[in-house]
């Protein structure tokens, strides 16, 4: 069985989509760690907001028209 290759650059997306989260994840535990300004950890859990927001809840199809859906 063939895999389609949107389903290929979905799968490559959502890998992509985990190693940024878990960098910033590990970021955001350095900086806690050492104790560095709290603005840098909002900074920080605002941009792992975005990512969840634009690639899990897909925000940007309810502003598409509907032909395009």
């Amino acid at each position: 069985m063939k895999t389609s290759s949107k389903a290929v650059s979905e799968i490559r997306r959502g890998v992509i989509v985990f190693v940024v989260l878990a960098v910033l994840t590990g970021i955001e535990y350095y900086v806690g760690v050492h104790e560095a300004p709290s603005v840098i950890l909002w900074a920080i859990a605002l941009l792992k907001a975005a990512v969840v927001i634009q690639f899990y809840m897909h925000l940007m199809r309810v502003f598409r028209s509907q032909e395009e859906h």
